[in-house]
């Protein structure tokens, strides 16, 4: 899987020296992906932000909600609920803003399943 992974990364930035505006928050989020599944915490953080803050600039709105919704699993899988709930939140305002009412539903439940009561 590293392989496949590390092989996926590699294409993309090829990719992206072609076409910067259209790859490179795709090559960020596969990092941070690959970093979380490794367990490296801070790569993978500045990763989904370098993934959101490039898909947000190339005005991918769907992109931007794909990567708030990748690290909000990134920070509910390490137990940090209260950063996942605000990740989850901005990825159903983006999914919102794209038409998708069945992501905003799946953010919604996220949304959830992260609250914390005291």
């Amino acid at each position: 899987l590293r392989t496949v992974s590390k092989n996926a990364i590699t294409s993309l930035k090829a990719a992206a020296l072609h076409s910067q505006w259209n790859f490179q928050n795709k090559v960020h989020l596969l990092e941070a992906e690959y970093f979380s599944f490794n367990g490296n915490h801070e790569e993978a953080n500045a990763s989904y932000a370098a993934a959101i803050t490039s898909a947000r600039s190339s005005k991918f709105v769907h992109e931007q909600g794909l990567a708030c919704e990748c690290a909000g699993f990134h920070h509910k899988k390490v137990g940090d609920r209260g950063i996942a709930w605000d990740f989850f939140n901005q990825a159903k305002q983006c999914y919102a803003e794209w038409g998708s009412q069945m992501k905003v539903g799946i953010m919604a439940r996220q949304l959830e399943s992260c609250q914390i009561f005291v």
